[in-house]
This record gives C-alpha cells, structure tokens and sequence, in this order.
C-alpha cells in the first residue's frame, strides 16, 4: 500500500469510519472493532439484524486481549490453519467493550492471511471488524466495484484490491462446547479440519 494511501487509511481508522478491503475470501466490511459507532455503522450500511453477530479480524498479538481459551485443539487449529479462511468462535474476554461481545458470551474472529487486512490491523493498531461488504441477503463482493453497487457510497473508503479469485466464504468454527461444530462450510473443509481435530 502507497504511503498516501496508508496515511488516508491510518485517519480513517483514528476517525471511526468504515472501510472495505480485500480479503482472502470476499471483500469485507468494518474498521475499529473497538468502537461501538463502527459496529453499528456497519449494523446499518449491512441492513443487518442486530441479533447477527459480527466477525473480529485479528493478529496472534491482539487474539489473548479479544478471547480466553484453555483447550490445546484451538492451538492446534489456529497453528494449523492460521493465517487463513478459517473463523473460530471463543469465549470473548469478559473486559471487551459490550457491542462486541456477543449474548452468549463468544467473539467470532479470524487471522486473515489478505495482506491488505492485515496493514488495516497494523495502520489503525487494533483489531477490525470484518464482515462480509454486501447487502444482507444480497451476494458477497469480490471486487471493489460490486462493492460499490451494492453498498450505494454509504462505505467512506475501498480499498481496491482488484477481482478476487475465490468464490467461497470462510469456515466457522464452533469451539464453545466439548465437540467443536461447522457452522459455515466454506473454504476450509471438514476433513481437513478432521486431520487436526474431531467436529461435527
């Protein structure tokens, strides 16, 4: 990323606005995760119901902040599959600012392996939101320009990251009970995960 465009990505960060960018998957949605007026900014541009939780992207460093484990196959699967397509749902750390912890408790969150995610984390040194940049209901954006149709200029910066390749969603990942369930198939197959761990 040009370093004008990093600067205008660091204040948009500092100032609550809401990006989307490019990720592994499909282009998302979101900015500082920390502040509620992000998240209901993103509630609102999504036209998403309130009761639909929203995903934390993060980095190894920010993850022991944002969730509380004590379970070795979550280690196994973040040094398996992390950075990359793969969505866990934790316990979220009960100091979090309350629009981020969710009413059972968890936080939905994913290391991302999309550099340009990645340089939001670093640039606005938080974790961000990053839900898919769509329309509920509508299909998810793989590139700026769909992003730009659907959402209607209500998104204050896109970053373009050109048309991306893949075609599916991440895999989501319950691991709040004994036996860790697929919410979402997507990228990352069940078997694979198999290799690492039993789920249903």
């Amino acid at each position: 990323m040009e370093n004008i465009a990093r600067l205008v990505v660091k204040t948009a960060l500092l100032h609550n606005k809401v990006l989307a960018f490019p990720t592994e998957t499909f282009y998302g949605l979101g900015g500082n995760a920390f502040f509620k007026e992000v998240a209901d900014r993103v509630y609102n541009i999504k036209e998403r119901p309130r009761n639909k939780p929203l995903l934390v992207l993060t980095t190894p460093e920010w993850l022991p902040g944002l969730c509380l484990w004590n379970d070795s196959r979550i280690d196994d699967l973040m040094n398996a599959f992390w950075p990359g397509p793969l969505t866990l749902i934790l316990a979220a750390n009960p100091e979090l600012p309350q629009h981020l912890q969710n009413s059972d408790g968890t936080l939905a969150v994913r290391y991302t392996s999309a550099p340009a995610a990645q340089c939001l984390i670093e640039l606005g040194s938080c974790p961000i939101i990053g839900t898919s940049a769509n329309l509920t209901g509508m299909p998810e954006c793989s590139s700026a320009t769909e992003v730009h149709n659907q959402l209607n200029n209500k998104v204050d910066v896109i970053i373009d990251g050109g048309e991306l390749e893949e075609n599916r969603a991440s895999t989501i990942l319950n691991c709040q009970n004994k036996n860790f369930e697929v919410l979402r198939h997507g990228v990352i197959t069940s078997s694979e995960i198999n290799r690492i761990c039993e789920v249903s």
